[in-house]
C-alpha cells in the first residue's frame, strides 16, 4: 500500500510540474502570461510546427516524451485496466490543456500536440508492459524508485532554472 501511495504522490508532483510547463511556460513572473496569444490549429503537423518554412519536429518529440510518464504512473496505479482505458486519461488530459491554452490565452492549441502527447501516453503504457513482463513483482518498486531519482533531479534542475532566472 505504501508503495501505492508514493505512486500517487510522485505522478500528482508530475502533473503539477507538467502543468506549469504547458500551462504558464514554466514562468514564475506571471505578468509575462497576460499576452494573450489564442490560436487554434487543427491541421496535424502544420501551423504551429513549421517554423521559417520548415517542419520542427523537436517540438513533437518533446511532447512525447513529456507524457511518457502519464502512461507509466496510470499503469502502476490501474494494471488491470486494458490499455486503451489508460490511454484515455492521457488524452483527455491532453485535450484540457489545450483547450485551457485556448480558453484563457495561454498559448497555442494544436492538434499535434495532442497527437504526440497521447502516443506519448502510450508509449509510456508500453514501456510499462515490457518492464512488467521481465520485473514481475519488482515492476512497481523499480519504477517508483527510478521516479523518485528522476522527480527529485527534475525538481533540482527547474530550481536552478527558477533561480538562475530571477
Amino acid at each position: 500500500m505504501r508503495s501505492r501511495s508514493l505512486t500517487g504522490v510522485l505522478f500528482a508532483l508530475y502533473l503539477a510540474v507538467l502543468t506549469w510547463i504547458i500551462l504558464f511556460k514554466m514562468q514564475t513572473d506571471w505578468t509575462v502570461l497576460t499576452t494573450g496569444v489564442r490560436t487554434v490549429n487543427l491541421i496535424p503537423f502544420a501551423g504551429a510546427l513549421v517554423t521559417n518554412g520548415q517542419a520542427n519536429y523537436q517540438e513533437v518529440f518533446l511532447n512525447l516524451v513529456a507524457f511518457v510518464p502519464f502512461g507509466l504512473y496510470l499503469s502502476l496505479l490501474e494494471p488491470r485496466w486494458p490499455a486503451r482505458k489508460r490511454l484515455l486519461p492521457g488524452f483527455f488530459t491532453s485535450l484540457a490543456y489545450e483547450v485551457l491554452q485556448y480558453a484563457f490565452a495561454l498559448g497555442r492549441s494544436d492538434v499535434t500536440d495532442l497527437l504526440s502527447n497521447t502516443l506519448g501516453v502510450l508509449v509510456g503504457v508500453g514501456l510499462y508492459a515490457l518492464l512488467a513482463k521481465r520485473l514481475k513483482e519488482k515492476t512497481r518498486p523499480v519504477l517508483n524508485a527510478a521516479a523518485l531519482v528522476c522527480t527529485v533531479l527534475a525538481l533540482g534542475f527547474l530550481g536552478v532554472l527558477v533561480g538562475a532566472n530571477r
